[in-house]
């Protein structure tokens, strides 16, 4: 079953640590879907770039946080930032990155058209095996460069990225929407149930409302997932 959980607020450590969270108590055949903002103006980095390199670049007044899925930087201050989490007994969470990447965005892409957004998936611009993979010298910006299957508008523009991490427990996709790149009008709440109903279509899981929501939110997990991403060791820690 997809199970839609409450949208929530928080900063960059607590948002990271939900998703770590719900990606190692994710019951089977279950898949959970989250969008969060930001309390803070925040930049995430991915798991395999380097602290000091990200931390020349941005202004002190931001917090830095280091996800624990891989891609690029993103900056959080404007975009629409969600999270999708697979039980690894769901046929889709055993897929190709490639694959499972292509067909999110696809998701993304045909909601998007719904709403009369002009746009289209990017191109390889390679023989690549996997989306976000290859690290320029510099640190890459997520919204600043396009990797294979992204979403862009019709003039060159990124719209929606994502970054995959798998582990025996399941899948974690953290993504995000740059709202600059979209109209003023657009809705997105509206954007936010076409999309879950396009996901529970693609990826064939029934879409269900649990009466309680509450054990899948494990507060003493949390709370040690918080203390990680939050440490010097994890920030700093290539």
């Amino acid at each position: 079953m997809l199970i839609a959980l409450p949208n929530a607020f928080g900063d960059a450590a607590h948002n990271m640590a939900v998703d770590a969270s719900l990606l190692s108590s994710c019951p089977p055949n279950t898949a959970l879907f989250r969008h969060y903002g930001w309390t803070e103006p925040a930049i995430t980095f991915g798991y395999t770039q380097k602290w000091k390199s990200i931390k020349e670049i941005f202004p002190k007044d931001l917090q830095l946080c280091r996800r624990s899925t891989g891609g690029g930087i993103v900056d959080h201050r404007n975009d629409w930032t969600y999270s999708i989490i697979l039980s690894h007994t769901l046929p889709t969470s055993r897929n190709p990155p490639t694959k499972i990447y292509q067909e999110l965005h696809r998701c993304i892409l045909e909601v998007l058209k719904q709403a009369q957004v002009d746009c289209d998936l990017a191109p390889c611009p390679r023989a690549c095996d996997s989306p976000n993979l290859t690290l320029a010298p510099n640190p890459s910006q997520c919204f600043l460069e396009a990797s294979a299957n992204d979403v862009l508008r019709s003039d060159g523009a990124k719209i929606a990225g994502a970054a995959l991490k798998r582990t025996r427990k399941g899948l974690l996709i953290q993504g995000s929407i740059l709202r600059e790149n979209l109209p003023d009008t657009f809705k997105y709440p509206q954007f936010q149930t076409n999309f879950l109903a396009k996901i529970s279509q693609t990826w064939a899981i029934p879409i269900k409302t649990p009466d309680d929501l509450r054990p899948y939110f494990q507060r003493d997990r949390i709370a040690q997932e918080k203390d990680r991403f939050r440490s010097p060791q994890w920030q700093k820690k290539r």
